[in-house]
């Protein structure tokens, strides 16, 4: 784990990486977004300077007023300009010592209502960014993104640092659902490799996007599941969906385990839909109240229509088939480069172990669990492309890494005869030992040599 938080920390804060990369263009704005709905500025500072966007109210309020506040900028000794071509604003750096009296003097030279001020990072130059909230999505991946801004400054590496620490934590559970059903140190030791290497977690861990978060919550709801933690399961389930709707794709086991166990009617609808409910909604309440209720529900209702609907021709679209394989991985970044590969390895091996299943079934029966909560996903996954959400692409697959890493590492431990192995290992040892003993033989020097 701190390997893993030292390797990603230190890439994710490379010079060259000190900008937006992959779908940060969206998620990071929403979020700052947000927060100034709130009325909670972040800020990011650069070499003594705070960066401050000038958001006009439209094009003509910014025709009419950009040279003035290009003049309040220049008498406060702005640093770095940067004009937005995509909407109607600006953006300074500012020193420390003259944010003060940038923001009074362009309080008393415009117009009210003609501008904004939004403090922070720089906006990615895109249409109506700064009015954009993602409610295509569910708000949890936002909210994380949003505690980072506040507690450690809207700067790239802050948005980055609750991603990489989620990759750690979702080795640490996977390792512990893997001993939970498994009782071997063997198979934790290779459910933790699949995680450590997947490169889906890599790339995602070091983007501030939703899918890494998606995948922390469902490798806790996988350990909930296995612990046999019912109410667990379900607020985790909950909060799964709420940072991004195919975290909640494990739910027909959920269902499944509730019928089974609950006799009254009462705690089973409790299980399967209260409880996942209001975890999934308390996530959405600072959205909730930045937009209103109203406005809130129906786009979020309008979003399952955005789900199921066709994007248009995308280079990088990869249907939920080719993440097997991995046919056509998400470009995050160029130079450094960083992918949506996946691990064809890890997935294939999914699809060879259905074979294995009712074997290792009798051996291992918790590995039932976090085996069919991969195969839902990938089923409902399914179901949105045939329902017509074809616009699908490599990152989604981040869900599927931690409970494919726990089934192949039960799996791997019961049908690998691991006794090859340990006798193989006993007789390379014998040979080793024969030969550094005939070596030693021949090498030493002789008695006579000595005593001459």
């Amino acid at each position: 784990m701190i390997g893993t938080i030292w390797y990603s920390y230190s890439f994710a804060s490379r010079p060259d990486l000190n900008d937006y990369i992959g779908d940060e263009v969206w998620y990071v704005p929403a979020s700052r977004n947000i927060l100034h709905r709130l009325g909670v500025d972040v800020f990011y500072i650069h070499n003594g300077s705070y960066g401050v966007n000038v958001v006009f109210s439209n094009t003509s309020a910014k025709i009419k007023n950009l040279a003035m506040t290009d003049w309040v900028a220049g008498i406060n000794d702005a640093r770095y300009r940067m004009e937005y071509r995509e909407f109607p604003g600006v953006y300074y750096e500012i020193p420390a010592e003259n944010y003060e009296d940038f923001l009074q003097r362009l309080k008393s030279d415009l117009p009210d209502g003609s501008y904004d001020v939004i403090p922070g990072f720089r906006y990615p130059d895109k249409e109506n960014i700064q009015n954009y909230l993602n409610t295509e999505h569910p708000f949890m991946g936002k909210d994380i993104i949003m505690l980072s801004m506040l507690l450690l400054g809207d700067r790239p590496i802050a948005w980055r640092i609750p991603g990489i620490i989620a990759f750690a934590l979702i080795e640490l559970a996977v390792v512990l659902a893997t001993y939970r059903i498994s009782k071997s140190y063997l198979a934790s030791l290779i459910a933790l490799l699949f995680v450590a290497a997947d490169p889906t977690l890599q790339a995602t861990a070091v983007t501030a996007m939703l899918d890494i978060h998606v995948a922390f919550f469902v490798a806790l709801f996988v350990l909930a599941i296995v612990y046999e933690r019912k109410l667990s399961s379900a607020v985790l389930l909950g909060l799964a969906g709420a940072t991004k709707l195919s975290g909640a794709f494990g739910w027909p086991v959920l269902l499944w385990k509730s019928l089974k166990s609950e006799n009254s009617f009462v705690r089973f609808f409790s299980a399967v839909v209260v409880i996942p409910g209001i975890a999934f909604l308390v996530p959405e309440l600072p959205a909730i109240k930045a937009m209103g209720f109203e406005r809130w529900l129906n786009e979020f209702l309008g979003s399952f229509k955005w789900h199921l609907s066709y994007k248009g021709a995308n280079p990088n679209t990869s249907p939920f088939w080719e993440w097997f394989i991995n046919y056509r991985p998400f470009p995050f970044h160029f130079n450094p480069n960083v992918f949506a590969s996946t691990d064809p390895v890890l997935l294939m091996g999914m699809v060879v172990m259905i074979l294995a299943l009712p074997w290792v079934y009798r051996k291992k029966p918790g590995v039932s669990e976090p085996f069919f909560i991969f195969w839902s996903t990938v089923g409902l996954f399914a179901l949105q492309y045939f329902l017509g959400g074809k616009t699908q692409f490599s990152f989604y697959a981040t869900v599927l890494v931690p409970p494919a890493a726990v089934s192949m590492g039960v799996f791997l431990n019961e049908v690998i005869r691991w006794e090859a192995f340990r006798e193989s290992l006993a007789l390379y040892k014998i040979k080793v030992l024969a030969a550094a003993s005939f070596a030693w033989k021949k090498l030493r020097p002789s008695e006579s040599s000595g005593q001459e």
